[in-house]
């Protein structure tokens, strides 16, 4: 992301008024220039220590102003100079450097919230919300679950001590704790009674005219979708009619989202975070409806996710051509399911095709990012080799057996045990066909 001509003069403005104030020493109004800096710089895609650095600066000055004089708004500009370096570290990946801004944040803060002040509240059941959100990332469940169930109360205090409207962000507390729960394999209705609180408070906000938050109720919408499939998966139900709802309840959140999404797209965000927002419940439907064996309306789906996405095939984001490259690799295995193995062919040749440009030098990715796709060019290869066997074509089979385990053999330091299974379905495959 490069700086826009109007983000770098505004810059240049206010590096010159640091220049000007710098000469009379230390002042609120300094630290909020520095301050100043680093949000500009982190919102044209700065250098994340050049970031740090300036909110580095406004820390120093704000602790010194404070520990001359306890002041509540120098203590809450601190407390957001901490808050903003935590949303740049977190931009960054710097996950652990991000929780302990977050801490600091909310400790400078804290005084404040303990005082009954409303706005110093609604601030730490952000932060909260935010550092949940990151405990959930990186498997700290118990922590996160803290953390939101806090952030939700926090929340709903501060409705009744203000006059700050917090039901979104009660929705989105909401529908993280639904996704926390579901990774905490929660049971089923604890589950599905937070993502319904949370739509519950989206549709009440988007009756009110803010139609922006349809794209939330989609999201609230596939989380609860993805729940009860978890559900019909491996529930137990008192009769197969009842089983057979639930699956039409799995299909009629997913096919809801799809339409929020599509009318959003429809009434012109044609952006690439829209069209994506999209793309993933739709191949969701695809997936669901394949794993159903309803094979004609899977390659239906994905008949139209290779048609209307086209673009994605030309993707820099590695994550979202991948999941292109599987929608061409989904409807291969459609096609092997209907005895159309030709055309199956066509799409399995493209997934390796798609799946090797991220693979190539165009793609500047790490050694360490490269092997999360390999496993899935692993598959592609398995299912292309399966193809060819049912065309017997044996030596193609053969030769895409062969490069597969070879694969998957350079990738057993990296990802282990799941190298060992695939491994075991490379040798499986080619003994059959010796």
């Amino acid at each position: 992301m490069s700086c826009h001509c109007g983000c770098g003069n505004e810059l240049n403005n206010v590096r010159n008024k640091i220049a000007e104030l710098e000469k009379d020493g230390k002042s609120a109004e300094l630290a909020a220039l520095y301050a100043g800096a680093a949000v500009l710089q982190f919102e044209s895609g700065g250098e994340l220590n050049d970031i740090v650095a300036e909110f580095n600066k406004a820390e120093v000055i704000l602790i010194d102003l404070l520990a001359e004089n306890e002041d509540v708004e120098i203590r809450r500009a601190l407390g957001n100079v901490y808050l903003q370096r935590a949303v740049a570290y977190n931009d960054y990946d710097d996950y652990e450097a991000a929780l302990e801004s977050y801490g600091d944040a909310v400790k400078t803060l804290k005084p404040l919230d303990d005082a009954g002040d409303g706005e110093a509240k609604y601030d730490i059941a952000g932060i909260k919300l935010n550092r949940g959100t990151i405990k959930h990332e990186i498997g700290g469940f118990e922590e996160a679950k803290t953390d939101f169930d806090e952030a939700f109360t926090a929340f709903r205090a501060v409705e009744k001590i203000s006059e700050l409207d917090t039901r979104y962000f009660m929705a989105k507390v909401s529908v993280a704790q639904g996704h926390l729960f579901r990774d905490m394999v929660e049971p089923i209705d604890k589950v599905v009674d937070a993502y319904n609180r949370a739509m519950r408070l989206f549709v009440e906000l988007i009756e009110g005219g803010d139609l922006t938050l349809e794209r939330e109720l989609a999201n609230a919408l596939i989380g609860r979708c993805n729940a009860y499939y978890e559900e019909y998966k491996e529930g137990e139900f008192e009769s197969e009619e009842k089983h057979s709802a639930k699956i039409e309840d799995v299909l009629l959140d997913i096919r809801r989202a799809i339409g929020i999404l599509q009318r959003i797209v429809d009434e012109g965000d044609e952006s690439d975070s829209a069209k994506a927002d999209l793309f993933y419940p739709v191949s969701t439907e695809g997936s669901i409806l394949f794993d159903l064996e309803r094979f004609e309306e899977a390659k239906s789906v994905y008949d139209g996710i290779i048609k209307n996405f086209s673009e994605f095939a030309e993707e820099e984001d590695p994550v979202l051509l991948n999941h292109y490259a599987s929608a061409h690799e989904s409807r291969g295995a459609c096609f092997m399911h209907l005895d159309d193995q030709k055309s199956a062919l066509g799409d399995f040749d493209e997934s390796i095709k798609l799946a090797g440009k991220i693979q190539s030098p165009s793609f500047d990715l790490e050694d360490d990012e490269r092997f999360l796709f390999l496993p899935s060019l692993a598959t592609y290869y398995a299912n292309r080799a399966n193809c060819y066997a049912a065309l017997g074509q044996l030596d193609k089979a053969r030769e895409d057996g062969n490069y597969g385990l070879e694969l998957v053999k350079s990738l057993k330091e990296n990802i282990g045990e799941e190298a060992d299974i695939f491994i075991e379905i490379f040798e499986q495959m080619l003994e059959q066909w010796k």
